[in-house]
C-alpha cells in the first residue's frame, strides 16, 4: 500500500508540475515557476493530509536527492572554461559585481537589520545573489539577438557567473556541511577535506579515464551514460563519506567528466554533447521537476504575512542590488547604461542553486520554514518579474 501511495503521488506531482509548468512557458516564464507552484498546491493542508505521509516523504526525499547530484554533476558537465575568454573582461565585472553587491547588502541586512546569526545571514545573502539566466536565451533567440553585444554579454557574463557562483556555492555547501560540527570536529573535517583533495587528484588520472574508456566500449550513448552514473555516485559517496558533502563530489565530477572527455587524446568532444543530452532528459524530464515540486511542499504560505517585511526587503536587495551590479560592470566594460539595464534583467531569474542551498539548509535545521519560505518566494517573484521586463525592454532596445 505504502508504495502504491508513493507512485500516485509522484504520478500526480508529475503531471501537475509538467501542466503548470507547460502553462507558464507558453506566456514565455520560465517552467520553474509552475514546477515550483505544484507543490505548493500539492502542499495545501488538505490534499497533504490525504495524499502525503512519512512514508511517500521518505521515498520522495531519496528520489530529489538523486535529482539534486545529478543536477550539480551536471552543472560540472556544462561548465565550460573556454567560452569565457571572449569578452573576458566585461563579463568578469559583470559577475563579481552583479553577484558581490546584493551578496554583502544581504547578509548586511539579514545579519543587523533583522538579527540572524552569521551563518543564516550568509544563506540569505547567497540566496539573492545566483542567479540563472537560461531563459532569456529564448527571447534572445526569437528577437534575434544572441549575436548582438546584448546577447554576448549575457551569455558570457553567464559562463563566468556559473564560475563565480560555483566557487561561492561550493563554498557554502561546505558552511552547511560543517554548521552542525562542534569545534573538536573541524580538526578532522579539515584532514577529511585534504583526503578528498587527493582523491580528486586520483579520480582525475587514473579512474575515470578507466571507467570511461571501459564503458565506451560498446559505442553507445546508453554505456557512456552508465559510466558517467557510476563516476558521479561515486564521488558523491566520498565525498559525503568525508564530511564535505555530496554535492561538491557531484559538481567535481561532472568537470572531471568533461575534461577527460574534451582533453587531447581523448573520447570524441561529440560525446559529452551525447552524455548532456542523456542526462538532461532524465534529470529535468523527471528528477529535477520532482524536486522542484518537494521545494513547494516545505513552503508554509501562513508565514508569508508575518514575513512580507523580510520578503519585500529581500526582494528589493534582489532586483536592485544585480541591476546596479550588472550596470557598473557593463560601464566598467565600456557599455552603456541601458546595456547594463538589458543585462541586469537577462541575469535576474533565479532556479536552481539557491532553492538547493535553501533546502539543504532547512534539512539540517540551519534556518527555519519561515526563512526558508521568504527565500522560495523572493525566487518566485524575481524569475516572475524579470523575463517580462527583459522581454520589453528588449522589443524597446530593437526599435530605438
Amino acid at each position: 500500500m505504502i508504495v502504491a501511495n508513493a507512485l500516485l503521488f509522484t504520478l500526480l506531482a508529475l503531471v501537475l508540475a509538467y501542466a503548470l509548468a507547460e502553462l507558464f512557458h507558453y506566456f514565455r516564464l520560465p517552467r520553474v515557476i509552475g514546477q515550483l507552484l505544484a507543490g505548493i498546491v500539492l502542499g495545501i493542508p488538505f490534499l497533504k493530509g490525504v495524499l502525503y505521509s512519512s512514508d511517500i516523504d521518505a521515498a520522495f526525499s531519496y528520489i530529489t536527492n538523486i535529482g539534486i547530484i545529478l543536477l550539480f554533476f551536471f552543472i560540472g558537465l556544462e561548465l565550460n572554461l573556454r567560452g569565457v575568454r571572449k569578452n573576458m573582461r566585461a563579463s568578469a565585472y559583470i559577475a563579481v559585481f552583479n553577484t558581490v553587491i546584493p551578496l554583502f547588502i544581504g547578509y548586511l541586512v539579514a545579519r543587523y537589520v533583522f538579527g540572524f546569526n552569521d551563518i543564516v545571514s550568509l544563506i540569505i545573502g547567497i540566496s539573492v545573489s545566483v542567479s540563472s539566466q537560461a531563459i532569456t536565451l529564448d527571447i534572445l533567440d526569437e528577437a534575434k539577438m544572441l549575436r548582438s553585444r546584448i546577447g554576448s554579454l549575457i551569455i558570457t557574463s553567464g559562463m563566468v557567473d556559473d564560475l563565480f557562483e560555483l566557487l561561492l556555492v561550493s563554498s557554502i555547501l561546505i558552511v552547511v556541511q560543517s554548521a552542525s560540527l562542534g569545534a573538536a570536529d573541524l580538526p578532522m573535517f579539515v584532514l577529511s577535506a585534504l583526503i578528498f583533495i587527493m582523491l580528486v587528484f586520483l579520480f582525475r588520472l587514473l579512474f575515470i579515464p578507466v571507467i570511461l574508456k571501459l564503458f565506451e566500449r560498446e559505442q553507445s550513448q546508453s554505456s557512456l551514460f552508465m559510466g558517467a552514473l557510476v563516476i558521479v555516485l561515486l564521488m558523491a559517496y566520498v565525498s559525503d563519506l568525508l564530511g564535505i558533502g555530496s554535492l561538491i563530489g557531484a559538481l567535481i565530477a561532472g568537470a572531471l567528466v568533461r575534461q577527460t572527455l574534451l582533453k587531447e587524446g581523448g573520447l570524441k568532444p561529440w560525446r559529452r554533447n551525447e552524455l548532456s543530452h542523456s542526462l538532461h532528459a532524465i534529470a529535468f524530464g523527471f528528477l529535477i521537476p520532482l524536486f522542484f515540486v518537494a521545494v513547494g511542499l516545505k513552503m508554509d504560505l501562513g508565514s508569508i504575512s508575518s514575513n512580507m517585511a523580510l520578503i519585500l526587503v529581500l526582494i528589493a536587495i534582489d532586483i536592485g542590488g544585480t541591476l546596479a551590479g550588472t550596470v557598473i560592470g557593463v560601464l566598467l566594460g565600456k557599455g552603456t547604461f541601458r546595456e547594463g539595464l538589458i543585462v541586469g534583467w537577462g541575469v535576474l531569474p533565479k532556479g536552481d542553486t539557491e532553492l538547493v542551498i535553501a533546502t539543504l539548509a532547512l534539512q539540517h535545521r540551519i534556518i527555519t520554514v519561515d526563512i526558508f519560505t521568504a527565500i522560495i518566494t523572493v525566487a518566485l517573484v524575481s524569475t516572475f518579474v524579470a523575463p517580462i521586463v527583459f522581454k520589453w525592454m528588449v522589443r524597446k532596445n530593437a526599435k530605438a
